[in-house]
């Protein structure tokens, strides 16, 4: 099978608390983790399936150094886990404070080098 890596960023395998908040007519929040990071979106397991293009408020929870970033996100893909009633969901930075996307992508960096 030909897969063809769409991704623009490096991303890292990173287990990071995220409160999320649907946004639109529907309200919906939770809290869940996240499976990797980059500086354009995240990985994260879900409660139930979100079509594309569903808009989160997400806020990523970096407890090693006592920060949160906040920004909106849009489901790029998703998908049931195996042998589970949950999904996991592949979401896109929409809306990122160029601070914020400046600081995650020196976190993705550093955490990249450190794993190898």
């Amino acid at each position: 099978m030909n897969f063809q890596e769409k991704r623009q960023a490096k991303r890292i395998r990173v287990n990071l608390p995220v409160t999320y908040e649907l946004l639109g007519t529907e309200r919906l929040s939770g809290k869940t983790v996240s499976k990797d990071l980059s500086t354009t979106g995240l990985r994260m397991n879900m409660p139930s399936f979100f079509p594309s293009e569903s808009s989160f408020l997400i806020k990523l929870n970096f407890p090693e150094v006592n920060k949160i970033i906040e920004g909106i996100a849009k489901v790029v893909w998703s998908q049931r886990i195996a042998f589970s009633d949950h999904y996991q969901a592949g979401l896109h930075f929409s809306e990122l404070n160029p601070y914020f996307r400046k600081w995650l992508q020196e976190y993705v960096v550093i955490n990249d080098a450190m794993a190898r």
